[in-house]
This record gives C-alpha cells, sequence and structure tokens, in this order.
C-alpha cells in the first residue's frame, strides 16, 4: 500500500512556526523558506520538507554544548609524556 504524503497549507506552516502567513509568503518571495509544491495556483508544503528543513535549521548554544561535554585539555605534563613515546632520528645515525 501506498503512503499518504501529509501537505501543509500556507496557514498551517504558520500556525506551526507562529509566525503570520505574510512572513510565510515573504519567506516564499524571498527563496528563504522551505521549497513547496503550487498546484491550480494553490501553494502547498509537503511535511517531510518542513522537517527536513526545521533539522537544518537547528541551532545550539555553544556554551551549552561546552557545558555537556567539555574538551579534554592537556596538561604540559601530559603533551610531553605522549613526546617521549615518538620515534626520534637520533637513532638513524649518520652515513655520511
Amino acid at each position: 500500500m501506498k503512503e499518504i504524503v501529509k501537505h501543509l497549507t500556507q496557514r498551517d506552516l504558520a500556525e506551526r512556526w507562529q509566525k503570520s502567513e505574510s512572513t510565510i509568503e515573504r519567506y516564499r518571495c524571498d527563496g528563504i523558506g522551505p521549497v513547496y509544491l503550487k498546484i491550480g495556483g494553490k501553494v502547498l508544503y509537503r511535511l517531510a520538507d518542513i522537517e527536513n528543513f526545521e533539522e537544518r535549521h537547528i541551532h545550539a548554544n555553544p556554551l551549552k554544548l561546552i557545558e555537556q561535554e567539555p574538551k579534554k585539555m592537556k596538561t604540559l605534563a601530559e603533551a610531553l609524556k605522549d613526546l617521549e613515546s615518538v620515534p626520534t632520528l637520533s637513532g638513524l645515525g649518520n652515513s655520511a
């Protein structure tokens, strides 16, 4: 059985985003809104396209991300200890 595609009207999208219909229309005219269908003069938005648009426009507060997963920084002593395990050229000798 074929899946039914859900569509939203301009009014539906305006309610979803808590914007005025004229703002949604301006987004469309300025080319900054989601893709849309125009069938018989009626503008429709596929729900899947709206959800994709929303996913691409998710932003997080960088400070919250740092609090959730702080970047592990090495101390100078830890960095020097790591360098001890790096092979050096001194063991190669000079055959000149």
